[in-house]
């Protein structure tokens, strides 16, 4: 477990049928980034594969707000309702357990060529020392969310492709509003200045 065999790899994606899930379960390597998504959702839910952990054959350690079970449709944002029992928390559950029924999953290593991941080792390392020691982390979707948490894991450094795009799609928004509101009144200006009547 060395190295990292998967090195910038972007699997298909894998639907929650026996089929898919045995297929990925075979390919899988530990220290993988694992992608969850889910129909109807803009964002994606991240995990570390660990391998064997705790009892469970197909391991994934996990961050999120969570309420009840590991299943990912259960897992809350801090955009949305959160109830009093949901907490941020560490987490390891098995690859089916955090999928549920609905969605898909599959190997997103996409960051390797960006960022260099450590060794297989070290990120699997990472991961469960995190989940045992129970360490502390404040959730918050733009600076500290699951995905930060894999990052931090594989690259050691804590950072969010989805959040740094949602920000710059903000201020992609933001500079299209200014500049029409700027055409507006530039065109307002014009046309006031052509209708004013002149003092002669």
């Amino acid at each position: 477990m060395a190295s990292n065999n998967h090195f910038g790899m972007v699997g298909r994606w894998h639907e929650p049928n026996a089929q898919d899930m045995n297929d990925l379960e075979r390919t899988v390597l530990p220290g993988d980034r694992l992608e969850f998504s889910r129909a109807g959702e803009w964002y994606a839910h991240w995990g570390i594969y660990v391998g064997e952990y705790n009892g469970m054959e197909h391991a994934v350690i996990h961050f999120g707000m969570f309420e009840g079970g590991a299943a990912f449709s259960k897992k809350k944002t801090s955009g949305s309702a959160v109830s009093a029992n949901s907490k941020p928390e560490v987490r390891a559950d098995s690859i089916r357990a955090v999928l549920g029924t609905l969605g898909k999953v599959r190997i997103n290593n996409s960051m390797d060529k960006a960022k260099t991941p450590l060794s297989a080792d070290a990120v699997v390392r990472r991961a469960k020392k995190m989940h045992r020691e129970r360490v502390a982390v404040d959730y918050n979707l733009i600076k500290s969310n699951c995905e930060h948490f894999v990052n931090l894991c594989r690259y050691d450094n804590p950072s969010s492709d989805q959040v740094d795009a949602a920000i710059a799609g903000a201020r992609t928004a933001l500079y299209l509003v200014l500049l029409v509101v700027g055409a507006v009144v530039a065109i307002l200006g014009i046309a006031m200045a052509v209708l004013r009547p002149r003092n002669q």
